[in-house]
């Protein structure tokens, strides 16, 4: 397998980045290590003031150390956050306590750094010194963010979920005539007839018809169906229950989850009122399963414009809103990683 390394702070930054897809706010971001390989990348909210910071780190702690074989972590604070010479550290307190109980489990915080909008620092010098700050564009010739770029990653500036300008056509009526016969149809016949269309689409390359588009986004408005489509994007034969919930023992085929999105994409595309509110949720589901809990929130959010007693955006955003993540993106064998970054084994520090 072919291996890339990492050798210098800004190619840990970058490599933050591009797991991400974006640049993080008020975020701490922990890269767990195996050895000397790279694992999966934990973002999760700075801790509020007031906050409860042993559950805080608690939480941490948990995500992190499901990674059985993770033997010690890097991380970012990424926070505008000033700190000045003879200053406590930002959230001392809470890194403090966050190595300690690292140390329980045998995971050894390895280093860190303190990120604003336009510079870093490394977390651990003892008498910060504003002048010894490293330019944060300094990252654009790290030898890893150039090859990652090379191979179609990028960062873009925040975490916002991006949909496709395309020219909307409202198939309303359609939907509604498909709604229709799938009300005179046993539930197992109009989800068997859901499954073959979907997976078919899954299984091909082109853009469904609008007729097809309006098929799918009738089923999608019926919740049995909707959760057995949900569940077969993954590709796995596993219980539905641990499907959605992204806890399988085996990973799931992410570029099938890919070609899901863009079903997805094209099918809000053709979306009307309270219709986009189970594409938008599935969509939500996706970047949840994938880690990207800030995107995840932003489509349970539009979800909740087009249907705001949508009971299922509902309860995810309250899921994504309590910290909890989905097994697959804590676990280095099975978290997503963007198409242009499958393959290359990443090597943390002191590696060639």
């Amino acid at each position: 397998m072919e291996r890339l390394s990492i050798k210098t702070p800004d190619d840990f930054i970058s490599l933050m980045g591009h797991a991400l897809g974006y640049w993080p706010q008020e975020s701490l971001v922990c890269v767990i290590l195996d050895g000397q390989q790279i694992g999966s990348t934990l973002r999760i909210n700075l801790p509020a003031v007031g906050r409860d910071n042993h559950r805080y780190v608690h939480d941490v702690v948990k995500n992190i150390a499901n990674d059985r074989e993770a033997t010690g972590v890097v991380f970012g604070i990424f926070t505008p956050a000033p700190w000045e010479p003879m200053d406590d550290r930002p959230y001392e307190d809470v890194m403090e306590s966050l190595t300690m109980e690292l140390s329980k489990h045998n995971i050894k915080v390895r280093d860190g750094w303190i990120i604003d909008d336009t510079s870093y620092s490394n977390y651990f010098q003892i008498v910060p010194d504003p002048l010894s700050r490293s330019r944060l564009d300094g990252i654009k010739t790290s030898q890893l963010n150039a090859e990652l770029v090379f191979r179609g990653s990028s960062i873009e500036p925040g975490p916002g979920f991006r949909v496709p300008i395309l020219a909307r056509r409202d198939l309303s009526e359609e939907v509604f005539k498909h709604c229709i016969r799938i009300e005179s149809m046993t539930p197992p016949v109009a989800t068997a007839k859901a499954r073959t269309l979907w997976g078919g689409l899954l299984e091909a390359t082109d853009l469904p018809t609008d007729a097809q588009s309006a098929e799918l986004l009738a089923d999608f408005k019926f919740i049995s169906v909707r959760d057995r489509l949900l569940a077969d994007i993954p590709g796995l034969d596993d219980s539905l229950g641990d499907l959605l919930l992204g806890q399988t023992k085996r990973p799931p085929h992410w570029q099938r989850v890919d070609r899901a999105q863009e079903l997805l994409l094209h099918l809000y595309t053709r979306a009307d009122g309270p219709d986009a509110a189970p594409i938008l949720t599935s969509l939500g589901i996706i970047q949840w399963w994938e880690g990207k809990g800030s995107r995840a929130h932003q489509c349970f959010h539009h979800a909740l414009e087009a249907d705001p007693n949508y009971r299922l955006a509902q309860l995810s955003d309250q899921m994504v809103g309590a910290g909890i993540l989905a097994s697959w993106s804590v676990d280095k064998n099975s978290a997503y990683q963007p198409p242009m970054s499958r393959g290359p084994r990443i090597d943390g520090p002191g590696t060639v």
